[in-house]
């Protein structure tokens, strides 16, 4: 796990993670869920690894 901090002005604004290839939005989550067991996620503005629980947003929207 890097011990990098996000950089942007507004931390992790928007995050994603990689299943099978394919880029979902992820959002910051209370508690574990499979996903974030299981995947690890980034911020989409500068690349550092967000270090704590998300799920894959409701919409299942893929990041742009």
């Amino acid at each position: 796990m890097s011990a990098a901090a996000c950089l942007c002005p507004i931390r992790w604004r928007r995050l994603y993670t990689l299943i099978e290839g394919t880029r979902y939005e992820v959002k910051p989550s209370p508690i574990h869920t499979a996903t974030s067991l299981l995947f690890r996620a980034w911020c989409a503005g500068c690349g550092a690894e967000y270090p704590h629980p998300f799920r894959i947003s409701a919409a299942r929207d893929q990041a742009a």
